[in-house]
């Protein structure tokens, strides 16, 4: 998949739980990073910062545990 800037995109639950990125962190991520829709505001290398509609920071997240919001 192609993720580029301003793609809407939502988590996919099975490829967050047990990556480094959770084990690095608390594992209990909220609900809305996988019901909701994010939008992709910048790309690095394997990485997208993701916005969410909700009064919270922007996260940095894998592109491979994204995908693209129906």
């Amino acid at each position: 998949m192609s993720v580029k800037n301003g793609d809407f995109v939502r988590v996919v639950q099975e490829r967050l739980l047990n990556s480094l990125e959770a084990l690095a962190s608390d594992n209990q991520f909220p609900a809305y990073i996988y019901e909701t829709k994010g939008e992709v505001v910048d790309l690095r290398g394997d990485y997208g910062l993701v916005r969410f509609r909700v009064p919270t920071p922007n996260v940095w997240l894998r592109i491979d545990q994204l995908e693209l919001f129906p």
